[in-house]
């Protein structure tokens, strides 16, 4: 498996991202939007959205952003909410836009939290997709950016109080990657998804059990969540989170009848458009990788 990663074609110059702004979600729980869109120099890669939960004795980081300077924005745009202490950082997922600036929050002693089969992918993968960044971003916008080994691991659902505010982290099946997870705020009934959501967006599902996935998305709905933080895209509700599951079972119906009209593999770009999700980001470019995906799949299960 890996970790795509999209670039744009990007002057040599430096180009500084503007810094995060924050989002009050319900009371004590804040999103720092991503930008969407493919990695570049301009965004500085800050694509997924990050958030953090503020209790009685202190702050819980969701996400890190892509770089140490991520890292380092991200810990400002605490500050600029509260002076408590940030007591912990979780990582959902072991996407390259969420797991590197963890390393500022090291170098600041605050221990990082992820799922036991995200952390081996991170030790396994993530030197590469260091590369892959500094080569896209440039060494500036990379500095101190390091590879890391979470301080603590889970392995299946857990309830945490680190801060005086209850969170449960919320492990499902092997979904849109190995190790992903949820956080969920009890006081507010505020999910933070991670990858596990995208709305108005087209996920990668290179590294997805997709059915596992679909089954994840409902149980997510059913939770009926006035607020969810997705990995990517604006802050919605759990039951907005059936627009994948959508997605998903549209995908595989348009793919299974190219397949049953014989329409090859090379032919199917011009064929599977699907216009009620023509408008998500990243429609152009992951949408047909993810139907090449699916036809594969699909082809495979028919020859068993």
């Amino acid at each position: 498996m890996a970790i795509s990663l999209m670039t744009n074609s990007c002057a040599s110059r430096s180009v500084r991202a503007p810094e995060p702004q924050t989002v009050a979600v319900a009371a004590g729980v804040y999103a720092v939007p991503g930008t969407g869109g493919e990695v570049s120099r301009e965004n500085g890669g800050r694509t997924a959205n990050a958030a953090f939960i503020v209790g009685p004795r202190g702050v819980v980081v969701v996400d890190t952003g892509a770089s140490y300077r991520q890292g380092v924005d991200i810990i400002a745009a605490v500050g600029r909410i509260t002076t408590q202490p940030i007591r912990l950082a979780i990582l959902t997922h072991p996407g390259q836009e969420v797991v590197f600036g963890a390393a500022a929050f090291q170098a600041r002693g605050v221990p990082v939290l992820a799922h036991r089969r995200a952390a081996e992918l991170i030790a396994a993968r993530c030197e590469t997709c260091l590369s892959n960044l500094r080569a896209a971003l440039g060494e500036d916008a990379m500095a101190a950016t390091r590879v890391i080994a979470p301080d603590r691991l889970i392995d299946s659902d857990e309830t945490i109080d680190v801060t005086g505010r209850r969170l449960r982290l919320i492990v499902p099946p092997w979904s849109s990657v190995p190790g992903a997870i949820a956080v969920y705020d009890e006081s507010t009934s505020t999910l933070i998804a991670g990858n596990l959501v995208s709305i108005n967006r087209i996920p990668d599902i290179r590294d997805a059990d997709v059915e596992a996935w679909r089954d994840t998305l409902a149980l997510l709905a059913s939770m009926r969540c006035p607020r969810l933080v997705p990995g990517y895209g604006p802050i919605a509700t759990c039951e907005d989170a059936r627009a994948l599951a959508r997605y998903f079972s549209a995908l595989e119906t348009r793919v299974g009848a190219m397949l049953n009209e014989g329409v090859s593999l090379a032919a199917l770009r011009d064929r599977i458009d699907l216009p009620e999700f023509a408008s998500w980001d990243q429609y152009e470019t992951m949408h047909p990788q993810n139907a090449n995906r699916t036809y594969l799949r699909l082809e495979w299960s028919a020859v068993k």
